[in-house]
């Protein structure tokens, strides 16, 4: 016990000599141990900026500045429909970024036209598919996502009728289907979902996930369930309804496909299987035939 005392009469004594001596000693270390902190930090920012590349360093700042004054005089009508567009192929650039893209390709693709002579025609014919490049990539970006989205439409309203039936509210039946979908089902109903969340009319969320996707099959169904909202009509047998549809729609679809399957298969087995088919049976012949004329 009278080390103890001894040990602890000691610490007091040196953290009481401590203050009287030096009273800002200790504020002094904690300074100190936070410049530290602060300068470690300020060193890993530094290496992790080191580490980005050019790109991110300089192109991606000059590109979005760049795509900013496109934005600024570009037409809010034509400003609107590029966004819509956007949207349908689901969000993979924005508007800006987009349009600066186009800028830069007809930029790159005229520069054989500085070497002169039939290189210009090549400038020129290059930088008109560098301007169209961009919208094409975005509209097979959206045709592949309508394509997934009218796949799975029928399994969506089967699983949203299914869930009302089963007495789920409408909201809780988006939720599972955001779960148990994948994109572009999940994204764009999980976006309704979280509109609905959020207070916003059904009618009108429905109307905007109708516009986004531009599909006619959707579009209905999304007319149907307003319609059903405003009249009162149980939403259930409106989704079982819509599904039966969708289901026989897709049916036709795919018979449709069927039967243009020969039309299609007729030019590669007239230019590509036909000639193949002849070398190989006629080709000995012919040259026997040519063998027997030079005896």
């Amino acid at each position: 016990m009278q080390i103890i005392a001894i040990i602890l009469a000691l610490a007091l004594g040196y953290s009481l000599g401590l203050y009287i001596v030096a009273p800002g000693t200790v504020q002094e270390l904690e300074r100190l141990q936070l410049e530290r902190v602060v300068r470690h930090r300020g060193t890993q920012v530094a290496a992790a900026d080191s580490e980005r590349g050019f790109g991110d360093r300089f192109v991606r700042p000059l590109l979005e500045e760049f795509s900013q004054a496109l934005l600024r005089h570009l037409p809010k009508r034509q400003g609107e429909i590029l966004q819509r567009r956007i949207e349908r192929a689901g969000n993979p650039t924005t508007p800006g970024v987009l349009l600066a893209s186009r800028f830069l390709l007809v930029v790159i693709g005229l520069l054989p036209a500085l070497f002169g002579g039939v290189a210009i025609l090549m400038g020129l014919a290059l930088s008109a598919l560098g301007w169209r490049l961009p919208d094409f990539w975005l509209a097979r970006r959206a045709s592949a996502r309508q394509h997934q989205m009218l796949q799975h439409l029928p399994d969506v309203l089967d699983l949203l009728s299914v869930s009302v039936e089963a007495g789920l509210g409408f909201d809780a039946a988006l939720a599972r289907v955001t779960g148990r979908f994948g994109e572009p089902v999940a994204g764009e109903f999980g976006r309704l979902l979280r509109e609905l969340q959020l207070g916003r009319p059904r009618a009108e969320a429905l109307s905007d996930l109708a516009r986004r996707m531009d599909l006619a099959d959707l579009t209905a169904f999304v007319s149907a369930v307003v319609q059903a909202d405003e009249l009162g009509v149980g939403i259930a047998s409106v989704l079982r309804a819509q599904s039966e549809q969708m289901r026989a729609l897709r049916r036709q679809r795919a018979q449709e496909a069927a039967l243009k399957v020969p039309i299609k298969m007729l030019f590669p087995l007239i230019f590509l299987v036909f000639p193949a088919m002849f070398i190989v049976l006629l080709g000995p012949a012919v040259l026997s035939f040519v063998q027997a004329l030079h005896h």
